[in-house]
């Protein structure tokens, strides 16, 4: 059952895409741009932010390195892309009527990228943005005249509450979505936080509660809605589709790899044979073209399901705990960051209540002995702050290392089938390819160039860190 060209399924659409300034979204349009040539339009939503306007924020965008082949290769392509403002938050996504009878009118491929990925976000936010964002998407979505693909882009980690192998398909969630959105609505904060206290042990943190009853609710609500729902794991920074290494925030490993290299999360108790999950930004936008184009595929057969496809590493090239460690402290060691609070060090040994509790010692015991040091010079309050966010940051970090969970890819080789040869190359996102040894590496000077701005090609720049 071999789909058409990818760029032929596209031709003559128009494509409505949420969370496009986000980090997926950015690779998602630049892939479009300059590898489906036939795409009419693609509208995306964009929040008004920092005072600037829609048009502002997409100007920022595009003149970025991720753009760097479109503007090169094809700038015509650029006015394709139509920023709309707006907010999940809002009724009609907050749109301007006459942008919104655009939308409406023109669109036939929805990709719902935009959430709250804040694992400690407040249940109320995360209710707002990964639930009730959802269900504002889909009503759009219902009237939409000529909708033929509606990708919902989930997480892998919907599931964490099991253990082991994890099929493509939708488990039992534990909470009734309509009820929880009913909750928000009149429930104070101190109820919800004990609400999403009672959840942490299944789901760790109200991001992946959300998730999975985000997608209890399309089930619910999409049975007539050409829908497909896509998981991704742990998203990292490019592979080989664009600028290796590149990424846009500290967020997953690559927070991780800053704790290691700057020596605040010297230790991660975990075992080292068990996967991290990690799939690169350029795999995971590929894919996701891909399925949107295998949705229209389906809608034209006639085809009602509601696929769901993971799109990971675990299941068919297993990155381990210990090889990751090591790859990560070998280079951060032999090639340090310019700036270092402590030793770079990667280790996994030890348990977490006890570095939970050194963590702890620092944030109230040595943070603010050396503020209060540095105040008596004029300096500002520092430490105790800092030493408290890596305290957040390895709470959030650790259940998802104490787990061991194996993301059946099926549906992924499958869809690989389907293709043809020659997209298969164009949107490449066969996993099995990934060469861990050559990848880790790329994702730390990605790191060191694109988020901690140090000069990798400067030999005088290394000796000094080296020094430090």
């Amino acid at each position: 059952d071999r789909m058409e060209g990818v760029n032929s399924l596209f031709a003559g659409r128009t494509v409505f895409l949420t969370g496009g300034s986000g980090f997926v979204g950015k690779v998602v349009i630049e892939k479009f741009l300059s590898a489906v040539p036939d795409v009419e339009r693609i509208y995306v939503l964009v929040r008004p932010a920092k005072g600037k306007t829609a048009d502002e924020r997409w100007a920022d965008i595009n003149s970025g390195v991720m753009f760097n082949r479109v503007r090169a290769e094809c700038p015509e392509a650029l006015a394709k892309v139509v920023p709309v403002e707006g907010d999940i938050v809002n009724d009609d996504l907050g749109l301007e009527a006459e942008d919104l009878q655009r939308v409406l009118e023109e669109t036939s491929v929805v990709m719902h990228c935009a959430a709250t990925i804040r694992f400690n976000d407040t249940l109320r936010n995360a209710i707002e943005l990964n639930i009730k964002g959802v269900q504002r998407m889909i009503s759009i979505c219902k009237r939409m005249k000529k909708l033929e693909s509606f990708v919902h882009c989930s997480t892998a980690y919907v599931n964490v509450d099991k253990e082991g192998v994890i099929e493509e398909k939708q488990y039992k969630v534990v909470c009734d979505p309509y009820q929880l959105i009913d909750a928000q609505s009149w429930m104070p904060e101190e109820m919800l936080d004990g609400l999403i206290n009672a959840m942490t042990p299944k789901y760790f943190n109200s991001y992946c509660f959300t998730k999975h009853v985000a997608e209890e609710l399309v089930k619910l609500e999409c049975v007539d809605l050409p829908t497909l729902i896509f998981r991704p794991s742990i998203i990292t920074g490019i592979w080989k589709d664009g600028i290796p290494g590149w990424t846009d925030a500290y967020q997953g490993v690559i927070a991780g790899a800053l704790g290691f290299g700057t020596g605040t999360i010297p230790r991660m108790p975990s075992k080292i044979e068990d996967p991290l999950d990690i799939v690169p930004v350029d795999v995971v936008a590929n894919m996701m073209i891909v399925c949107a184009a295998y949705r229209l595929h389906l809608t034209a057969k006639k085809d009602r399901s509601m696929p769901i496809l993971h799109c990971n590493s675990s299941h068919l090239n297993m990155l381990t705990i210990g090889m990751y460690r090591d790859v990560c402290g070998t280079l951060l060691c032999r090639y340090p960051l310019e700036k270092i609070m402590f030793a770079p060090t990667a280790g996994a040994r030890g348990t977490v209540p006890f570095e939970d509790g050194i963590h702890a010692f620092k944030q109230h015991v040595v943070g603010p002995a050396l503020d209060r040091i540095g105040g008596a010079f004029g300096k500002k309050p520092f430490w105790t702050r800092t030493f408290g966010k890596v305290r957040e940051a390895f709470g959030v970090f650790m259940p998802f290392l104490s787990h061991r969970w194996i993301y059946q890819s099926e549906n992924m080789l499958a869809l690989l089938g389907r293709m043809q040869p020659d997209d298969v190359e164009k949107f490449d996102f066969d996993v099995r390819k990934i060469d861990w040894n050559v990848y880790v590496p790329d994702l730390m000077y990605g790191m060191k160039t694109f988020l901690a701005k140090n000069d990798i090609m400067s030999d005088k720049k290394l000796e000094k860190a080296r020094r430090n």
